[in-house]
């Protein structure tokens, strides 16, 4: 039996196919979900290449050493605390998504109040100048109707 071309190349990408997906599949690291002080710290943490991702959430290479050095830190009975101290001298606040109220970061927890104070402030001050203007009807003395008249009437002239 001779095998056509057609049927060669489709069990040529048939192989392919069956051989990264086992790869793929067998890439994928398997973590203790269930327990939950693991859990609790993986929502916690950020993902330092996904920015604005949990550790939980993120499949990234670095999040899974992160994951692994986690689960170490706490097979070694280690407690939250001390595994977010461990990892914020390592890598910074910036690894935590609920930074702390520190000196440091004041501003973080200061500036957007301080823009809605300054918000309600400005507008308070737009609205007290606007309503202060009172528009009245202001009528021309006769020595001004008669001033405006010569001068309207120069200009018609010439």
């Amino acid at each position: 039996m001779k095998l056509g071309e057609n049927n060669l190349r489709f069990i040529i990408l048939y192989l392919l196919y069956i051989f990264f997906t086992i790869s793929f599949v067998h890439s994928q690291e398997n973590f203790d979900y269930n327990n939950t002080k693991a859990k609790e710290l993986y929502e916690e943490l950020r993902c330092l290449v996904c920015q604005n991702q949990s550790l939980l959430d993120s499949d990234a290479p670095l999040a899974i050493d992160l994951k692994n050095l986690v689960l170490e830190k706490l097979e070694e009975g280690a407690s939250n605390d001390e595994i977010k101290d461990f990892l914020v001298e390592r890598y910074g606040e910036f690894i935590l998504l609920k930074p702390t109220f520190s000196l440091k970061n004041i501003l973080l927890w200061v500036a957007p109040f301080m823009f809605v104070i300054c918000g309600f402030f400005i507008t308070f001050i737009f609205i007290r100048k606007s309503s202060g203007k009172k528009y009245t009807d202001s009528t021309l003395t006769k020595a001004e109707e008669e001033k405006l008249k010569k001068i309207l009437d120069r200009d018609l002239l010439e």
